[in-house]
């Protein structure tokens, strides 16, 4: 074998070892939302005793994972490796986060209510006109329902189809723009939050909207409270302003784009999403703008920061092999 060919298998080898697909931007994201939590817990005296169970979950994919490396590789394999990377990934980073939504809402901000419903206002759009609409039409309340509960779905669908087409790149794309929509959405919510207009109208007067996804008003005032608190209750999506709901609604078709059905399938489910956002989970129409903002501003910012990244690991490889990097080969012209 030739000095050159096997730098280039070294050099090839160091790059396929790079099988995660997190990001370093993605982990330290991760990490500051839980130190975040953390931090807050303590300075307000805060504990969240009800983070679901995820444990056997974890212990599933850390069991799965050194298995997957003893078989022989192939390219299915390496799709289920970069599955149980990004699940992993994906469940901690949410559980984070909703220990940092939480924790953050003890700071106790002034409301913003009244701010946003001036804001609809001057959209021209009326809350309360739409969702007594909707709650007068069963069958669009219905289609609004199971759209909105996607999301769950619509969150793993990216990481199931891009773990499985071997779009590594891709996906690490996706990890890091989920992870970044969450923490602005967290760190927004938290500056500026808001109960909703659920808070300001009477639930019995709608017949079938019963606004499943609403912010958890007792949460937000028992949260608003000084003194400690030990909350037991499953946790809800706490945040109002922006929605998060409407960020996933956009940000799971943008990632999907270059899978026409799947893509197209998702436009006319998450038109669906969008409108169950407003009603069932009783948002501000503005409360959509800045989600659907939030999606594009860190699907692009996600995409940089992968670059650079790739830039950077790509000098580090030349470097460890010995080869001059793109910058420098114009030198030796």
């Amino acid at each position: 074998m030739t000095l050159n060919h096997f730098v280039l298998r070294f050099r090839s080898a160091v790059i396929q070892s790079r099988s995660s697909p997190i990001s370093r931007t993605g982990s330290v994201l991760t990490f500051g939302l839980l130190a975040v939590g953390i931090i807050a817990s303590i300075a307000t005296k805060f504990t969240l005793a009800s983070i679901p169970n995820v444990l056997p979950l974890l212990v599933g994919i850390v069991v799965l994972d050194p298995l997957s490396r003893l078989m022989l590789q192939s390219r299915f394999v390496e799709a289920v490796q970069m599955f149980l990377h990004g699940l992993s990934y994906l469940v901690i980073t949410v559980l984070c986060a909703v220990l940092a939504a939480y924790a953050m809402q003890r700071f106790a901000f002034p409301l913003q209510d009244r701010f946003l419903a001036h804001v609809d206002m001057a959209l021209g759009l009326n809350w309360l006109d739409y969702a007594k609409w909707v709650d007068n039409h069963l069958a669009v309340q219905r289609l609004f329902r199971f759209a909105y509960d996607t999301i769950q779905v619509q969150i793993a669908l990216p990481l199931v189809v891009l773990a499985f087409s071997n779009k590594r790149s891709e996906l690490r794309v996706y990890l890091l723009a989920f992870a970044i929509a969450l923490v602005v959405t967290i760190t927004i919510s938290a500056l500026m939050p808001a109960a909703g207009p659920i808070a300001t109208i009477d639930r019995a007067t709608f017949h079938i909207l019963q606004f499943t996804g609403a912010t958890p008003l007792d949460h937000l005032t028992r949260l608003r409270e000084a003194g400690s608190l030990i909350l037991t209750d499953p946790p809800g999506g706490i945040a109002t302003f922006p929605s998060f709901h409407t960020t996933v609604a956009i940000l799971t078709p943008l990632t999907l784009r270059s899978y026409p059905r799947i893509f197209v399938s998702l436009l006319v489910l998450n038109a669906a999403m969008l409108g169950g956002t407003v009603t069932e989970g009783a948002h501000y129409f503005c409360d959509l703008l800045a989600g659907g903002s939030i999606a594009f501003l860190a699907h692009a910012l996600a995409k940089r920061i992968i670059r650079a990244e790739d830039r950077s690991f790509q000098y580090r490889s030349n470097e460890l092999i010995g080869r001059p990097h793109p910058s420098s080969l114009a030198d030796y012209r």
